[in-house]
């Protein structure tokens, strides 16, 4: 299956810019239609001059300019990104849809998500004062929207990239130990996979992963080298340290700037069950990751 229709998360930080260029880019590659979503809810920082107001420690006239100061605030970063989308449609020749909803984020981006062939989200581990307070929702996401889920971490995070040559799926990192995680996220990449320039098997062999009986390497070689001329296998080494680690410095000296990876976790409990692996992934994220569960 093809991606046709691309929904991308977007906030009117420096990250969310740089994840809507390179969704657009994606978008291009596929003959996609993006979808960028605006959720309009308040910022840490915004909610913290909320709380003043409703403390009693300014006045009601203050308080009312403070509510229209906030909402004016939220209005401009929305008339941004919809230019900024506008501009970038434009000068890619691609189809775009802008959503700009009320609510949470955690509660909006799954519903939309329903809907679309591929979802695009930020994540940011540490407390960003210009984000949401419940933004860094990656985590929930993965149990919640049933459908492949590509995690963006901040630009700080990614290694030489700015908006101006942000890619996505040129080259695709596979970690691959022949479980049913793996293979789940093997098969929501296909469409991606089926476009790249190269695809890399990181054929991982260490100590806490699942490894049912497996059939030889060289059969997940064969059957992505129908859907993907130039695939590579590169095996890793049993470590002890972090695999998560691991994976994504193979994926970066591999050239790679999209590593797919099956998670490992329960959806009831997703905040106490989250797989090691998955976890170390999500806590040190440093290139664009398509994980399924």
């Amino acid at each position: 299956m093809a991606l046709r229709n691309v929904l991308v998360h977007v906030d009117a930080s420096e990250s969310g810019k740089l994840r809507l260029a390179m969704a657009i880019r994606l978008a291009v590659r596929h003959g996609a239609r993006l979808t960028a979503l605006y959720v309009r809810e308040y910022s840490i920082a915004q909610a913290q001059r909320l709380k003043s107001s409703e403390l009693g420690l300014v006045s009601g006239k203050q308080a009312d300019a403070l509510s229209q100061d906030i909402e004016q605030e939220l209005n401009a970063h929305a008339a941004e990104l919809q230019v900024l989308l506008g501009e970038h449609g434009h000068a890619y020749g691609v189809e775009t849809v802008w959503q700009c909803i009320e609510g949470q984020a955690s509660r909006v981006v799954p519903q939309y998500s329903r809907y679309a062939d591929l979802t695009i989200v930020g994540h940011d581990t540490d407390e960003d004062p210009d984000l949401p307070d419940e933004y860094s929702f990656a985590e929930a996401m993965l149990f919640s929207i049933g459908r492949p889920l590509l995690i963006v971490p901040p630009s700080g995070e990614l290694p030489e990239v700015n908006c101006a040559n942000a890619t996505l799926g040129r080259h695709i990192a596979v970690a691959w130990n022949g479980s049913r995680a793996s293979a789940r996220a093997l098969s929501d990449a296909l469409p991606l996979i089926g476009r790249a320039e190269r695809t890399t098997v990181l054929l991982v062999d260490a100590p806490g992963l699942s490894r049912p009986d497996r059939l030889p390497t060289a059969t997940v070689l064969d059957h992505l080298r129908r859907h993907c001329p130039n695939v590579h296998g590169h095996s890793l080494p049993v470590v002890d340290g972090p695999v998560g680690e691991l994976l994504q410095s193979a994926s970066l000296e591999q050239g790679a700037d999209l590593l797919v990876a099956g998670a490992h976790g329960r959806a009831g409990l997703w905040e106490k069950m989250l797989g090691s692996v998955t976890r170390d992934l999500l806590g040190h994220m440093h290139l664009p990751t398509l994980l399924s569960c």
